[in-house]
C-alpha cells in the first residue's frame, strides 16, 4: 500500500507537468553544449497547477520544513535568517509561502533562491515581501533571459491567472556557489553542471546532511530532458560531481523526499543504463525510433517501480544521435 501511494503521489506530480567539499572548479571546467532552445512539447504542461497548501507543511530535519506541492518548497530556518528554495507558480503561490515563512520564523531576514528558471520555480518573486534577497547563479540568469518565454507560454495555457503578474525578480548573481550563514545552520547554494537545464542549482545544508536537488534527482521518477542540447552524458557527469557529498536526505521538487545516497546512486544507475542500452541498440543497427522503443522497454524492465516521463525518450534520442 505504501509503495502504491508513493507511485500515485509521484504520478500526480508528473501529470501536473560542509561535510564534504565539492570542487566547483570541476563543474566550471565542463564543456557545455551550446545554448539552444529547449525541446518544448506541442502539448501544454500538464493541467492547472493547484495552489500550494501550507497546511500540509512537513518538518524534514532539524532546520528544514517543506510545503509539498508542485513544486515542493523547502524552507531552511536558522536563528538569524531563512532561505526559501523556489517561488512556486506565480505570485499567488509565493504569497502562501511567505505566510508560512512568517509562521515559522517571524521577522527574520528572508533569502530566496531558485533551482532553475522554469515558471513554477522562479516566476513568483512578486509574492514575497519587500526586502527579500534573491540569489541566483549567473548561468541560470543567462538561461532565463534567453529562454523563459517558451516555458512561460507553455505553462500559461492552463495557468493564466497564476502567471498574470509573473515576476522573476532582479537577483544578486554569483558564479558557481554562495554559502549563507543563517545562524546555527548554513546553506550552500551551488551550480554543479547542466542536467535538467543549463543552470540547475542545488542547496546543501551540511548540519542536516540534506541536499535540495530541484529536477536533477527525483524519487522513483525518470529524468525530464528540457535543456536543449543537454543529454544524459552531461547529466550523469553532474551527478558524479555532487555525489561525494553523500547526503542523508535528498529533497526533490516533483517527488517525495528520500534517502540521499540511494536516490543519487539510483539516478546514476538509470542514466548509465539509458546511455549503455542506447549505444548498444545503435551499434546493432537499430534506427533511432526502434532504439527508443527498445531502450524504453529495457528501462521499464530494469526500473519497474519508476514512473516513466515521456520526455525521457528525448534523452534516448540525444544519445543515439551523438558520435561515441
Amino acid at each position: 500500500m505504501a509503495k502504491t501511494y508513493l507511485r500515485w503521489k509521484i504520478f500526480c506530480f508528473l501529470c501536473l507537468a560542509m561535510s564534504v567539499s565539492l570542487n566547483s572548479s570541476s563543474a566550471s571546467a565542463v564543456l557545455l553544449p551550446p545554448l539552444k532552445a529547449p525541446t518544448i512539447p506541442d502539448v501544454p504542461a500538464g493541467k492547472t497547477v493547484p495552489l500550494l497548501d501550507a497546511s500540509n507543511t512537513e518538518k524534514l530535519s532539524a532546520h528544514i520544513w517543506m510545503i509539498p506541492g508542485y513544486p515542493n518548497i523547502p524552507i531552511i530556518v536558522g536563528k538569524k535568517a531563512v532561505l526559501v528554495v523556489d517561488t512556486g507558480l506565480g505570485n499567488p503561490a509565493a504569497h502562501v509561502i511567505s505566510e508560512e515563512v512568517e509562521r515559522l520564523a517571524l521577522g527574520k531576514p528572508l533569502y530566496l533562491t531558485t533551482t532553475h528558471f522554469h515558471p513554477e520555480h522562479a516566476a513568483g518573486f512578486g509574492g514575497f515581501p519587500s526586502g527579500t534577497k534573491l540569489l541566483r547563479p549567473s548561468i541560470q540568469e543567462n538561461e532565463l533571459n534567453a529562454d523563459k518565454g517558451r516555458m512561460f507560454e507553455r505553462f500559461r495555457i492552463h495557468n493564466a491567472e497564476a502567471l498574470s503578474k509573473a515576476d522573476y525578480g532582479k537577483p544578486e548573481l554569483f558564479k558557481d556557489e554562495k554559502t549563507l550563514d543563517l545562524g546555527d545552520v548554513h546553506a550552500r547554494i551551488f551550480w554543479a553542471g547542466p542536467a535538467h537545464t543549463y543552470g540547475d542549482t542545488l542547496v546543501y545544508v551540511p548540519e542536516d546532511r540534506a541536499l535540495v536537488t530541484g529536477d536533477v534527482v527525483q524519487n522513483l521518477a525518470t529524468p525530464t530532458f528540457l535543456g536543449g542540447n543537454i543529454g544524459p552524458e552531461e547529466w550523469l557527469h553532474t551527478l558524479q560531481i555532487f555525489a561525494p557529498l553523500k547526503p542523508k536526505l535528498v529533497i526533490p521538487d516533483h517527488s517525495p523526499p528520500g534517502p540521499g545516497e540511494k536516490l543519487i546512486s539510483d539516478e546514476e544507475a538509470f542514466m548509465t543504463a539509458l546511455i549503455t542500452e542506447t549505444r548498444e541498440a545503435k551499434k546493432n543497427g537499430l534506427s533511432e525510433d526502434d532504439s527508443v522503443e527498445k531502450v524504453t522497454t529495457a528501462l521499464h524492465a530494469q526500473f519497474p517501480d519508476w514512473i516513466m516521463n515521456p520526455l525521457t525518450k528525448d534523452g534516448i534520442r540525444q544519445v543515439w544521435k551523438r558520435k561515441e
